[in-house]
């Protein structure tokens, strides 16, 4: 069973990605819960006689690694100015919460050992879709994404046993795969526009 202090601290943090400001901020956010999920997997490998290397690996791969490819591709695209196409942070908080509730509350029991984690792991999911789809720039929308498979992640933990090492390691693959493609989209849009914000594609036309 996962502590509940931690599980709010999670979807605090989840939250928190939907209204800060700089960039830089957002990739600390996401690596403060990314090395709190690490930890709660490394402790759940310990205790439930998993694989601890495996956790190990999530704990650098996801709270080291990651962030650290989202600081260089931020420093390879600086931003003049603050982007103008995003909504406002308190509206962009009332729409994430208000999704996240909604899917709380209609959601069927997902059956998993620990409901509590079930129910927080689906409130990430649901944010990180939420910070990818009310954020503009291309950093953000790569960390919405790796929110979300943070949520996914906790909800393995959250399954009876546990999932798999080699899934777990899979997912991680796929997810180093996801945010250098990201990083390579989001520099070559602030190549052409001299921004990252991924609104400017709309003046695109045939």
């Amino acid at each position: 069973m996962i502590a509940e202090p931690v599980l709010w601290a999670l979807v605090g943090l989840a939250l928190g990605l939907v209204v800060v400001r700089r960039r830089s901020a957002g990739v600390a956010v996401l690596a403060a819960q990314s090395l709190l999920l690490g930890v709660i997997a490394v402790d759940h490998a310990v205790t439930e006689h998993g694989s601890v290397p495996a956790a190990v690996a999530i704990l650098v791969i996801r709270g080291v690694v990651l962030p650290l490819v989202l600081v260089q591709v931020i420093r390879l695209t600086r931003e003049p100015r603050r982007v103008a196409s995003e909504r406002s942070a308190l509206l962009r908080f009332v729409l994430a919460l208000a999704v996240a509730l909604v899917a709380i509350g209609l959601a069927p029991p997902l059956g998993l050992h620990d409901e509590a984690a079930g129910d927080a792991a689906l409130a990430l999911v649901v944010l990180g879709i939420a910070v990818a789809a009310l954020r503009r720039p291309v950093v953000f929308q790569a960390i919405g994404f790796l929110v979300a498979e943070n949520g996914v992640l906790l909800a393995g933990l959250a399954v009876s046993g546990g999932l798999p090492a080699i899934v777990e390691l899979g997912l991680l693959v796929d997810l180093v795969l996801a945010v250098g493609v990201a990083g390579a989209f989001g520099a070559r849009i602030h190549e052409r526009f001299g921004t990252s914000d991924t609104s400017v594609l709309r003046s695109l036309r045939d």
